[in-house]
């Protein structure tokens, strides 16, 4: 009876490796991709700051006071943001770093204390700059999981001006 038992267990090994196989390869591969589009959004995240900071520093007005230059500070925010992003553009869907700069919404702040126009919750204290771009990211893997191939980030960065003791 015990030997029957065996024989009727037996290769049942081998379909557990071929059922469970392509499950475990596939939650795998999906892994990989969802930390490809954090390092992804991080990268973005990272030129979208820099660009902030580059832009209030070109528009600040020398001064008595602490103030920004509008014009000046949206014209260069999205061309430093175009050039910080030209190289991730590999990675958008279906745009281009220029269409992401000239799509993106910049809000100059002179009047403070004044709200945060991109977080509700926020107060904005010195002259600022702040921005918020909205990213495709291409994910080729979350098809073969029934998901959108493209992923939508929306990231936003601000740069406030301060003085400077004497």
């Amino acid at each position: 009876m015990r030997r029957a038992r065996r024989v009727q267990q037996r290769g049942s090994s081998v379909l557990y490796v071929v059922v469970l196989s392509p499950v475990l390869l596939l939650s795998m591969a999906l892994a990989t991709e969802v930390g490809a589009l954090q390092l992804q959004k991080e990268r973005i995240r990272t030129a979208l700051d820099q660009s902030a900071v580059v832009a209030a520093a070109a528009a600040a007005r020398a001064g008595g006071g602490v103030d920004i230059d509008g014009v000046r500070a949206v014209a260069v925010m999205r061309e430093v943001l175009g050039q910080n992003l030209a190289p991730l553009a590999s990675a958008f869907d279906g745009t281009s770093a220029s269409a992401v700069a000239r799509d993106a919404d910049v809000a100059v702040v002179t009047d403070t204390p004044a709200p945060d126009p991109f977080d509700a919750s926020a107060v904005l204290r010195h002259p600022s700059i702040a921005v918020r771009i909205r990213v495709p990211l291409h994910t080729g893997i979350f098809v073969a999981a029934g998901l959108p191939s493209t992923e939508t980030v929306t990231l936003a960065s601000s740069a406030a001006l301060r003085e400077t003791g004497p």
